[in-house]
C-alpha cells in the first residue's frame, strides 16, 4: 500500500512539472445574462485544470481566448489557444440550448488546449529538462503508442443557482418599432331612421389615408415574439376620419435569419374620429379591435432592425354590436430599435 502512495505521488509530482499558467482572455459575445462573462470565465477556469494546467489573470505566455457567436437557433462557441501572439489551435463546438452551454464551452477549451500539451511536453524533451539517459531503440510497439496525456482529475464545486432563476439565462431582445406607411380605409353602411326625417344613411367610402405604425416587440425565442401595437390611420378632408386600434398578440418567424418573414395576429380595442356620420349625431366609435399582420424583417441579428409590413385591422363600433364595423388595410416601412 505504501509503494501505491508513492507511485501515485511521483505521477503527481511529473503532472505538475509539465504545467503552465494559462492566461484566460475576457471573452467576447457572453451576453445571453447579465452574469453572463463571469459565468463563462468560470467555466473556462474549470476547463483549463482539467488539462492539468493553472489559470491565471495575469498575462502569460499561453492565452486562451473565447468567442460566442449566436447562430439562428444555437450557440456556437470558439475557442482559440494563442502562443506569442499567434493562434496555434483552435476548436469549435455547437450548443442548441443555454442548458448545455457549459458543457460546450468546456469541451471546446479542453480540445483547444490539448495541441499545447503535446508541444510542451515534446519542448521539454528537447530542452534542457530532458533527461540524461536516451532511452533505447523504440520497439514498434513503443513508436505506434501516442503521447501520454494528462489523466489527473480535478474537483470542482459548482453552486446550482434556484430553478426560478433559469429563466434569467433565456436571451431576449425587445425592439420598438416606429414607422410610417398608407393605408385603404373604410366606414361601414348607415341606414337611416324612416321615422325621423332629419336621418340620413351613410354609405360605405373607402378611402387612402395615412398610417403611423408603433409596436413594441418582445421577443421569447428565435421563432416567436409577443407584440403590442398601435396603428393610426388619418384622412383630413371633406370626410374626415381618424380610426386607431391598440392591439396585443404575437408574431411567428418563418425563419430565423439574418432575414426572417413573419406572419402575427393580435386582438384589442380602437377608437374612431369620423365626421361622415356629423348629421345623424355620431362622430365617435368605440369598441373591439383585432388585427392580423404579416411581413419581413431585414437584419434581425443586428441591434437595428428594417421591417416591411402590411396589416389588416377592424373596429366595431359599439362593444355589443358588429355589425357597425370599420377597417383598414395597410402598408408600412419601420425602424426597430
Amino acid at each position: 500500500m505504501n509503494m501505491k502512495k508513492i507511485i501515485a505521488a511521483l505521477f503527481s509530482l511529473a503532472v505538475a512539472t509539465f504545467a503552465v499558467d494559462v492566461q484566460i482572455l475576457e471573452p467576447t459575445g457572453a451576453d445571453f445574462a447579465p452574469d453572463g462573462p463571469t459565468i463563462v470565465k468560470s467555466l473556462l477556469r474549470a476547463a483549463v485544470s482539467q488539462t492539468g494546467n493553472t489559470p491565471v489573470e495575469d498575462s502569460s505566455e499561453i492565452q486562451l481566448q473565447t468567442s460566442i457567436i449566436t447562430m439562428g437557433g444555437y450557440y456556437l462557441i470558439i475557442c482559440e489557444q494563442v502562443k506569442g501572439g499567434k493562434i496555434v489551435n483552435s476548436n469549435k463546438q455547437k450548443s442548441v440550448s443555454l442548458e448545455d452551454l457549459d458543457v460546450a464551452i468546456e469541451k471546446a477549451a479542453v480540445n483547444a488546449l490539448a495541441e499545447r500539451v503535446v508541444a510542451t511536453n515534446a519542448d521539454l524533451v528537447d530542452g534542457a529538462a530532458a533527461p540524461a539517459a536516451a532511452p533505447a531503440a523504440p520497439t514498434e510497439a513503443a513508436v505506434s503508442e501516442p503521447l501520454p496525456v494528462n489523466t489527473s482529475k480535478v474537483t470542482i464545486e459548482v453552486e446550482e443557482k434556484p430553478a426560478e432563476n433559469t429563466m434569467e439565462k433565456r436571451p431576449t431582445h425587445n425592439y420598438n418599432g416606429f414607422g410610417l406607411g398608407i393605408a385603404l380605409w373604410h366606414n361601414y353602411d348607415y341606414t337611416a331612421d324612416p321615422d325621423n326625417e332629419d336621418d340620413r344613411s351613410v354609405d360605405r367610402d373607402w378611402s387612402t389615408s395615412f398610417m403611423l405604425h408603433y409596436a413594441h416587440i418582445f421577443e421569447v425565442s428565435t421563432s416567436a415574439a409577443i407584440t403590442m401595437q398601435a396603428n393610426a390611420d388619418m384622412v383630413f378632408g371633406k370626410g374626415w376620419q381618424i380610426h386607431g386600434v391598440f392591439l396585443i398578440g404575437g408574431r411567428y418567424y418563418i425563419q430565423s435569419g439574418a432575414v426572417s418573414p413573419y406572419f402575427g395576429a393580435g386582438f384589442g380595442v380602437g377608437a374612431q374620429f369620423d365626421n361622415h356620420y356629423a348629421e345623424v349625431g355620431e362622430y365617435i366609435g368605440l369598441g373591439l379591435a383585432g388585427g392580423v399582420e404579416a411581413g419581413v424583417v431585414f437584419f434581425r441579428n443586428s441591434a437595428i432592425q428594417l421591417e416591411l409590413g402590411a396589416t389588416w385591422d377592424a373596429l366595431w363600433d359599439g362593444f355589443e354590436s358588429f355589425s357597425r364595423r370599420f377597417g383598414a388595410g395597410s402598408i408600412y416601412i419601420a425602424v426597430n430599435l
